[in-house]
């Protein structure tokens, strides 16, 4: 298989299989193994909407959507892994940086095609009206499982092994008074950041099947 024949994302997972086995050779050490872990949750929404699409079972189906709805913050959530980011003796901070960054651009591509499959899904089952507040609920989701995530470090798959430790740490984070600031602040903040990124690439989307359309 020549270069030119392999998908863009996956040039750049290789990219970033490089710099991190790149730095380990340097180091000696493990650092950032992490993200492989990171970016395999990252993809696991959009396979569990792939596998929804393509299946013919309508039960089957929907507990796919809801299985990539529920790893869904697990995407973006990859962005907050630049809070590891600090000097190093051994290797220069840019390099952590470009790796960090690298891991965390690959998990936003990969949100946001999962989103597009899921409001896709959605679309055909609800009523045109409810499209945009379903976008925001979705959005603002993730952004409070990125903040379940990172500030709580709770996991996707608490929701069945802690459901109790979970739901006591979802109604202090919404309504302790030493806490809730921050918890809505995060929220809002990250969920307008995917629905702008969303909207982005929904735009960049129509434009290339637009010039594709009128270049033939």
């Amino acid at each position: 298989m020549t270069l030119n024949k392999l998908t863009p994302t996956f040039k750049l997972f290789l990219f970033c299989v490089a710099l991190v086995f790149t730095r380990m050779l340097k180091t000696h050490q493990l650092s950032y193994l992490f993200l492989f872990w990171n970016l395999f949750l990252a993809f696991l929404p959009l396979w569990f909407i792939n596998r929804a699409n393509n299946s013919i079972n309508q039960y089957i189906k929907w507990v796919l959507v809801g299985l990539s709805l529920l790893f869904l913050p697990n995407a973006p959530y990859v962005l907050t892994d630049l809070f590891h980011l600090h000097k190093s003796k051994v290797v220069p901070m840019w390099y952590d940086l470009i790796l960090i960054v690298s891991f965390a651009l690959l998990s936003l591509i990969y949100f946001v095609q999962a989103a597009h499959f899921i409001f896709g899904t959605i679309k055909l089952h609800v009523k045109p009206y409810l499209t945009e507040p379903i976008k925001f609920l979705v959005f603002m989701s993730c952004g409070y499982g990125i903040y379940l995530g990172r500030y709580l470090r709770f996991n996707s798959w608490d929701l069945i092994t802690d459901p109790l430790i979970l739901a006591n740490g979802i109604i202090n984070s919404l309504f302790n008074n030493n806490a809730y600031k921050e918890t809505y602040a995060i929220t809002f903040v990250f969920g307008i950041f995917l629905y702008l990124l969303f909207e982005l690439f929904s735009v960049m989307r129509k434009n290339t099947i637009n010039e594709t359309f009128y270049n033939q």
